[in-house]
């Protein structure tokens, strides 16, 4: 995410914009885990299958039809939809579903098509264009070469938290997870024309920015507002929105904002995740509740996460997962399968067990990354692989045209 919700569409209060950078890190509280759900889209040409530079056109349609949630991102060929605050992951699938196919019809009209997926099969980055803002052309100037890498396609999930300590606390005791949701929504095996041997190409590559990867250690909010000042002071970012890692802080919306998951090839899918993470987040709040020690989080943990995420990475579901810092593995797959039989009781008080549902058995799950590898080896061409994920969203769209605006 690079354009930021408006305060007043995200978990937390409405706010105004501070006035000092120390008013910015105060954390306002959001007490009742709500949700907030960015999805990054690739606009794609017609006719050539490629990523085409049609965000400015899509944008200026979308704000005279006046479609809600719909804003740039750092690449011309990509459009980001969000949602307001949701409840339930009810509100955030008729949102989504209301908003993309508006954005989509939109883009047809004009002559392109919208995918879903962490990476596009084959674009070569280099003649990406980089969207128009001021903010971006800073992105560009900082990154240079690296902006071109950057031509990624993710899943954003905000949910609230009461506090900055319960906000730190619960990235130190989740961010044991962030192999779990890499393997799960690995969706970008392929890299301009390559199959890379990854399940998530995407994530790989985003290790390459500053401020990114896996969350630093804190043991409560006053260390990381400290870091966060030290930074800034330093001019190595100029807010907390300059941190991208997987995990992070949203003080100003009241919310972890977790960015770890690649964009999984239909809005269905997208939804089983988001249930997913925001179960985990209540599980986690509520166990730091009656465990407040555990919000100063496991320093080992963080030692042996690199590792773990690596796996996921590289291998998804069939991962032996590094559990203990003693050594002890597991077939990532069954640790996330028991991990999901856990949370379903939590999912259920909040309506969202009929989502979490979808992911079992994990041993029959094709994830994004699979699909894609079996398509492009059945066809032999890139074309075709690019006109499947087109038309998986478009199926999509058409088999829950039920949700009305």
């Amino acid at each position: 995410m690079e354009t930021p919700p408006k305060p007043a569409e995200t978990p937390g209060h409405e706010k105004t914009a501070p006035s000092s950078k120390h008013e910015e890190m105060a954390f306002h509280p959001s007490p009742d885990s709500a949700m907030g759900v960015e999805i990054e889209l690739q606009i794609l040409d017609r006719d050539s299958g490629d990523l085409a530079p049609g965000a400015v056109r899509i944008l200026k349609a979308c704000e005279q039809d006046k479609v809600e949630g719909a804003t740039a991102e750092l690449m011309q060929s990509m459009i980001e939809v969000k949602t307001g605050i949701c409840k339930t992951v009810d509100e955030v699938r008729d949102q989504l579903f209301v908003r993309i196919r508006r954005v989509r019809n939109i883009a047809s009209s004009l002559g392109f098509e919208l995918s879903l997926g962490g990476t596009h099969p084959f674009h070569r980055t280099g003649t990406s264009t980089v969207f128009p803002a001021e903010r971006y052309e800073r992105i560009s100037d900082r990154l240079a070469w690296l902006t071109y890498q950057r031509v990624m396609f993710g899943l954003h999930v905000h949910v609230g938290v009461p506090s900055g300590d319960m906000a730190i606390g619960a990235i130190n005791l989740l961010m044991q997870y962030v192999p779990h949701l890499i393997a799960v929504s690995a969706s970008s095996p392929f890299w301009q024309g390559v199959d890379t041997g990854l399940q998530s190409s995407r994530v790989a590559l985003y290790r390459l920015l500053p401020h990114a990867g896996l969350p630093l250690y804190f043991s409560n909010w006053k260390d990381f507002r400290n870091y966060c000042k030290v930074m800034m002071d330093c001019q190595t970012i100029t807010s907390f929105k300059d941190i991208y890692w997987d995990i992070r802080p949203r003080p100003d919306l009241g919310t972890i904002e977790f960015r770890i998951c690649d964009i999984p090839l239909t809005i269905t899918e997208t939804l089983r995740l988001v249930a997913l993470i925001r179960s985990l987040t209540v599980s986690g709040l509520r166990l730091l509740q009656q465990r407040p020690r555990l919000r100063r989080g496991d320093i080992k943990r963080h030692w042996i996460a690199v590792e773990n995420k690596w796996l996921a990475t590289r291998y998804g579901l069939q991962a032996m997962y590094i559990r203990t810092p003693s050594g002890k593995r597991r077939p990532l797959v069954k640790d996330l399968s028991d991990l999901i039989d856990r949370l379903m009781p939590i999912a259920r008080e909040f309506g969202d067990d009929k989502y979490l549902a979808t992911l079992q058995p994990l041993s029959k799950l094709e994830t994004g990354a699979d699909q894609q590898r079996r398509v492009y080896r059945e066809a032999g061409n890139w074309k075709a692989l690019v006109d499947f994920m087109t038309k998986q969203l478009l199926h999509d769209l058409e088999s829950n045209n039920m949700v009305k605006s």
